[in-house]
């Protein structure tokens, strides 16, 4: 007679920080400062195109009440939707592409769910100390310090929530008259709900949902490992150069029986979702090159080669132009309909 299954022998899927808070250590390097700069262009470009004028009106309007588009002087209607499909299927195509090429650096560098969260930790940071000091400010009791830290902590998500919502209703409300009505509290009643709304979401998402968005809720982490085949370049760990690994002191001479990991616990620190690259290829990994990044500095404090952690493909294809026929010539399709219907709209 077989036995009953136990409660964790039920269980087909769990992650190792199912509840717990993820303290995220901050770490500089070559992959860090490429998602500060393309993080800076993304969301100064979020926020100043709104502002843009072409012939006297706002370049970009989503005019709700109206039901129509406006981009830079092109105005399309809700029987134009074919063009937004066509927008989205090239987009998706474009991500498609970029997946099996490089994995999910789109998650690890442009995603707004990735900078929120990292602009959040930041402010984190700067408030409450180090990531140590974070975990000993929740595990410590209530009084004045925390509640002031965590006073400004709170303040600041939600000024930065209110400000992200603001801008996003932009897009729809003209520039001109959303933030003037919003701050007087002259705007309707349906504005300003919307604005609150996305303020919500955004507090919510980026403060305290932050990884849980890239581990259960996010769709594209489900599917994209479908996407992947041996040619595409992945964050990677060395097995054959790092084990056995092994704590070990800087000047010291390397044993014959170690790797070159020293087991210092630094990549599952800086990782945003709180996993361990040396487990291997895990799907909750969006490629953002933080492990990498504090791998390198560790090895060279060890005067070690660097690259135990890297972006590495398992195999590389001879014939690389076969690898960008097939989403090359999708890519080149759908911009070409979208061309040739936006210049019948003109």
């Amino acid at each position: 007679m077989s036995q009953p299954l136990t409660s964790k022998q039920s269980v087909i899927f769990q992650t190792s920080q199912l509840d717990g808070k993820i303290y995220i250590r901050e770490q500089k390097g070559y992959f860090q400062r490429i998602r500060r700069y393309l993080s800076w262009v993304l969301v100064s470009g979020f926020i100043l195109l709104p502002w843009v004028q072409y012939h006297g009106q706002q370049a970009i309007l989503f005019n709700i009440a109206e039901q129509k588009l406006t981009l830079f002087g092109i105005t399309l209607f809700p029987q134009d939707m074919f063009i937004f499909s066509l927008i989205f299927i090239l987009a998706a195509f474009l991500l498609f592409y970029i997946t099996r090429l490089y994995g999910r650096v789109w998650c690890g560098y442009t995603c707004p769910q990735t900078i929120w969260m990292l602009m959040f930790n930041w402010v984190e940071r700067r408030v409450e100390g180090s990531y140590r000091q974070s975990q000993a400010l929740d595990k410590a009791d209530i009084g004045p310090t925390k509640i002031l830290k965590k006073t400004v902590k709170h303040g600041i998500w939600l000024s930065i929530s209110l400000l992200t919502a603001l801008v996003f209703m932009s897009y729809f409300v003209p520039v001109s008259q959303l933030y003037s009505s919003v701050f007087t509290f002259q705007a309707s009643a349906v504005v300003q709900g919307w604005v609150y709304f996305f303020a919500a979401c955004t507090y919510i998402n980026g403060g305290w949902i932050k990884e849980k968005m890239c581990l259960h809720i996010c769709p594209y982490a489900r599917f994209q490992s479908v996407m992947f085949n041996n040619s595409t370049s992945l964050m990677t760990y060395d097995h054959t150069r790092g084990e056995n690994r092994g704590p070990r002191k800087i000047k010291a001479q390397k044993s014959t029986e170690l790797g070159d990991c020293v087991d210092c616990g630094l990549c599952v620190d800086v990782c945003p979702v709180g996993i361990d690259i040396r487990q291997g290829l895990q799907y909750e990994c969006i490629n953002c090159g933080l492990c990498a990044d504090a791998c390198n500095d560790v090895m060279q404090k060890f005067n070690y080669p660097q690259g135990l952690i890297k972006y590495t493909a398992k195999h590389v294809i001879k014939r690389q132009w076969s690898a960008h026929l097939g989403y090359g010539l999708a890519s080149l399709l759908c911009f070409f309909f979208i061309r040739c219907v936006g210049l019948s709209a003109r």
